[in-house]
């Protein structure tokens, strides 16, 4: 396992790929404060994954997140002028909102039928598992098909939604660095996605929170 100073010191150009580094979930983490300055010294693009406004789900704001990025960077590096710190033009901010595959992880669905299903709504070019159309006759379906049903009966009414981030735009961070929190929640999903296409991911387990 390399140490921290030694991810800094290498593979400076890599695309990063961050989730939820925000003031609603980091004031108890310097974990964060470790995050920021590891993306701040990379010099490859950033996917930043947000939950802010246009999810409702913290009071958090697009502007509130750069605003805090921007302090802790200053905070660290001592450097007070008045030009950003952070250089905005490298980052793609996505407010992905929250739980698109929480409840069939929280239910201890296996991972591979979250794979599976995921891969199945995109090749029926739908959103919601509850969408999915099968064959009447069961010896049409696949073994896989079978389990997704079931696993659709078992969930009832809790889908699992695949259309908050394109898939097409994830291709672009293959071989990313991935950082930031919730290990098994929101981290999990931008994860299990990137899974699911076989997008190469390099996680950086000293900067995961929670």
């Amino acid at each position: 396992m390399k140490r921290f100073n030694e991810w800094l010191l290498e593979g400076r150009s890599y695309p990063c790929i961050v989730v939820d580094v925000q003031p609603e979930y980091c004031p108890m983490s310097d974990v964060c404060e470790k995050i920021i300055s590891f993306v701040n010294k990379q010099t490859g693009p950033v996917l930043m994954f947000v939950n802010a406004e246009d999810s409702g789900l913290t009071s958090d704001t697009i502007d509130s997140i750069k605003l805090y990025w921007e302090e802790i960077v200053t905070e660290l590096s001592g450097d007070y002028e008045d030009e950003s710190p952070v250089n905005w033009d490298r980052f793609e901010i996505v407010d992905k909102g929250y739980g698109y595959f929480r409840s069939w992880m929280d239910s201890g669905m296996d991972s591979r039928i979250i794979i599976a299903t995921i891969r199945e709504l995109y090749s029926q070019r739908k959103s919601d598992s509850r969408d999915l159309v099968f064959p009447d006759d069961v010896k049409e379906m696949t073994p896989i098909q079978l389990e997704i049903q079931d696993a659709i009966e078992e969930m009832g009414d809790d889908p699992l939604i695949v259309n908050w981030i394109s898939v097409g735009q994830l291709r672009k961070f293959n071989g990313a660095y991935i950082m930031g929190g919730g290990r098994d929640e929101c981290l999990r999903e931008v994860e299990l996605l990137m899974n699911a296409f076989n997008i190469k991911y390099k996680r950086i387990d000293s900067l995961v929170y929670g």
